[in-house]
């Protein structure tokens, strides 16, 4: 496999989806505060691992409202306002924490900046899908991709140092990297996005025009809806990387955990830097719920190794394991959703899809902090894997009952 061939379609994309990949590096090299909450409730605040879950859900469910709040206007105004108000909002909200991010009231803050960071998710899914035509959107979801990872892989190390040593500036250089995505985004990001093959769309029967009810035309595609029950159920599996994760490496390495926690976030990231590329390539042909469907068995077969004390070798292994799958899963979902929504009506599908989803977020926290309570952290990975598999059985049925989509 010659390396220019997997990187040639990146370099054919239009400027503003190549500045979204800047955007993504810069906003994610400082993404430092979400990842550490469960750290910061249970080790700097003294939270339990059950009333941590409960405020992690909180910030979950603020970040729905954005979600919901974003589609409409998104859809009415435009992508470049909802994104500009999302990040710069936020970038001023961790600002003000990190003067006091050891005091009770940092949770409010922080559940806050959960609602306007919710406004972009969905701004950013529509935006691709309009600038790019159906053969395009597997290369621009997955550049898209590994741009948050590059700043994820840069950033995450330092900081699990600072969340150890300084807290203060794990705020502020979270802050000062949204300002500086968010310069990117008024220079780069237009106004308002023309659909180049705008006379191709009106042929196509799940992207055309449609008038009414955004909620009705969701609904009206009931295959639509299931997959975005099946991603839920996946938010769910993923989300233990974030709240039980920290908990499983804290108990296995006690005051080291964060900083393991941290080198793990980071290979996480290395892996998926270096092969999402490839993945994509390897996997251009094949259908967006095929790859969900093996990406899905790779979280499960990846978690439920975590159900043994594992040595940090096989930590390394087991991150590895669940990564390619979250490649797998990360580079399509975007592909099947834009397939299959109206051309004026992607903020508000986009936001019905992330607040479904986001669910699973939602649910997550609470879910593994009541199992771990009572039963065991070893037993919550049995669990997440277990509930995997059942995802994996719903990918293969939608793969089967969908219409195939064609690049």
């Amino acid at each position: 496999m010659r390396i220019k061939r997997v990187f040639t379609p990146y370099l054919k994309l239009s400027k503003p989806l190549r500045a979204l990949f800047f955007v993504q590096v810069i906003n994610r090299m400082g993404d430092f505060v979400a990842p550490f909450l469960t750290l910061l409730l249970t080790r700097r605040l003294g939270y339990s691992e059950a009333r941590a879950g409960v405020w992690v859900t909180v910030t979950v469910i603020s970040g729905l409202l954005g979600i919901l709040a974003a589609g409409r206007i998104s859809d009415s105004y435009g992508r470049k306002p909802v994104l500009a108000a999302g990040m710069g909002i936020s970038a001023v909200l961790i600002a003000a924490g990190g003067f006091f991010p050891q005091n009770p009231l940092i949770i409010y803050f922080l559940v806050l900046m959960s609602f306007f960071q919710g406004m972009v998710r969905p701004a950013i899914a529509a935006l691709i899908a309009d600038l790019t035509c159906p053969e395009e959107r597997k290369d621009a979801y997955a550049l898209n991709y590994l741009g948050i990872n590059v700043g994820v892989a840069l950033g995450l190390t330092l900081a699990g140092f600072l969340f150890e040593h300084n807290l203060h500036l794990l705020f502020w250089i979270d802050s000062f990297s949204s300002f500086a995505a968010l310069a990117l985004i008024f220079i780069y990001i237009p106004k308002t996005c023309t659909l180049h093959f705008s006379h191709n769309i009106e042929k196509s029967g799940d992207e055309k025009h449609q008038d009414g009810s955004a909620l009705k035309a969701f609904f009206k595609r009931p295959l639509l809806a299931f997959f975005c029950l099946l991603l839920m159920i996946v938010n769910i599996i993923y989300s233990q990387t974030h709240f039980a994760l920290p908990l499983y490496t804290g108990k296995l390495f006690n005051e080291r955990g964060a900083l393991i926690y941290g080198w793990l976030m980071s290979c996480n990231a290395l892996v998926v830097v270096t092969l999402t590329p490839i993945v994509s390539h390897l996997t251009r042909k094949q259908g967006p719920e095929a790859s969900m469907s093996l990406g899905t068995a790779l979280y499960s077969f990846g978690f439920a190794m975590m159900a043994f004390p594992l040595t940090l070798p096989l930590l390394f292994f087991s991150t590895f394991i669940w990564t390619i799958g979250e490649i797998l899963f990360s580079i399509n979902t975007g592909v099947y959703m834009a397939a299959k929504t109206p051309g004026n009506l992607r903020g508000q599908f986009q936001a019905y899809r992330e607040f479904i989803t986001s669910l699973g977020r939602m649910a997550a926290p609470l879910l593994a902090g009541l199992l771990i309570s009572g039963l065991g952290i070893y037993v919550m990975w049995i669990a997440t894997a277990s509930l995997g598999l059942l995802a994996v059985i719903g990918f293969i049925f939608l793969d089967r009952a969908e219409k195939p989509i064609v690049y």
